[in-house]
């Protein structure tokens, strides 16, 4: 039904600037402080607000997350890493061409320092297909493959999926992908489906192959251009050379000349160079459960609350149910300092920092040392900066 890349991380060479260096250290900061504090550790670039994080991971000194991006930066001082590394993600590739992605990227990242181009650290490309042929059919031994761990997963009485290659620097994964749309609420996919003809019913399956950098470098895919242009030759690899579903054969020993499963041959047929379906037509850089999902809690909420009470009438109950909040969020204020107006209006700000659906106060501004205003003497005397 869908074919395409689900998963993206890039790389960027380069070098964080002075005062966007000392921007996100301030935000940091305010990151790892009380939840009041920590609600106004965000960064507004190009259209999207970013929460910035208590911590990072690895060498990186920074991380920025919205609906979009996971950006881990570097310190000027580290000379170990990238200056950018990037997950991209799979809503936005839902949502938008590779190369439109390319572009804004690259003006966030160069708002923030300088890059160079990017290389690609990783690539998923996935298939989502319906069939009628039993998934759980055939036992470990069908597998062909270069790869040494095979697992096949269920939950319950339900059959799941495989892995093949878990750890490596190439790996596959052939699973209920419906299932997955219902815990990860990418419901979005739905409608796509149904676009490309699901019923709406049926299971609906998805063979991902996972490409990192080692392989993509020893293919000779770097760029993100030479990766979209080789994306039917990495397809090809995996599902000829490196995996293939057989069918296995009682009166032959060697399983290189078992033959391949019909359903794998299709698979393996998909035509890279066409358009693996349509796009969403909507989409926004948040991290806010749907509004759809938090009104099914909220009726689920209010009926327990009325079940207690005895109270039969939805009004009453919702009544009953705000009255109770309030009286919590006056509990938690301190009596004296924090009315519970006022601890319900922080945790709305807290929880809007990392839903990124706005920003909670004014942009913490450093200035930029090369921006000729920064030499005006009336300038720093209005921020109390020294004279130079």
């Amino acid at each position: 039904m869908r074919w395409g890349i689900d998963s993206l991380y890039l790389s960027y060479q380069g070098e964080l600037s002075d005062h966007r260096e000392a921007q996100l250290r301030k935000l940091k900061q305010l990151a790892q402080s009380a939840p009041h504090e920590a609600a106004e550790a965000q960064l507004a670039i190009e259209g999207h607000v970013f929460e910035v994080r208590d911590k990072s991971s690895g060498l990186f000194a920074f991380t920025l997350v919205d609906g979009s991006y996971m950006i881990r930066l570097s310190g000027r001082r580290s000379k170990k890493t990238p200056m950018a590394y990037v997950q991209v993600s799979s809503g936005l590739l839902a949502y938008k061409t590779v190369l439109e992605i390319v572009v804004e990227l690259r003006a966030i990242l160069e708002s923030l320092g300088d890059i160079e181009r990017p290389r690609v650290s990783r690539v998923d490309l996935f298939a989502d297909f319906c069939t009628d042929v039993d998934v759980e059919s055939w036992n470990r031994r069908a597998w062909v493959t270069k790869a040494a761990a095979i697992h096949q997963y269920a939950e319950g009485p339900v059959f799941t999926g495989w892995s093949i290659g878990a750890g490596g620097p190439l790996m596959a994964r052939m699973y209920e992908k419906l299932i997955e749309t219902r815990k990860s609420g990418k419901t979005y996919l739905h409608d796509l489906w149904s676009r490309a003809g699901w019923d709406g019913e049926r299971s609906v399956w998805r063979l991902e192959f996972e490409f990192k950098r080692e392989v993509l470098g020893q293919l000779g895919l770097d760029d993100v251009h030479a990766v979209l242009g080789g994306r039917g030759g990495l397809w090809q690899y995996a599902t000829e050379q490196w995996l293939r579903l057989s069918v296995p054969s009682e009166s032959d020993t060697t399983r290189s000349r078992w033959p391949t499963h019909p359903l794998w041959a299709s698979l393996a047929s998909i035509d890279w160079s066409g358009e693996g379906g349509e796009l969403l037509r909507s989409y926004k850089p948040v991290r806010s459960p749907s509004l759809d999902y938090l009104g099914s809690r909220a009726a689920a909420l209010i009926a327990s609350i009325g079940a207690v009470m005895g109270e039969g009438d939805f009004e009453a109950a919702a009544r009953a149910t705000a009255d109770l909040a309030w009286q919590e969020l006056a509990r938690r204020g301190n009596p004296g300092f924090l009315g519970a107006d006022q601890v319900f209006t922080e945790k709305v700000a807290f929880l809007a920092r990392g839903y990124n659906t706005r920003m909670n106060a004014p942009e913490v501004v450093v200035p930029d040392p090369e921006d000729p205003i920064y030499l005006n003497p009336y300038f720093r005397a209005k921020r109390g900066l020294k004279e130079l």
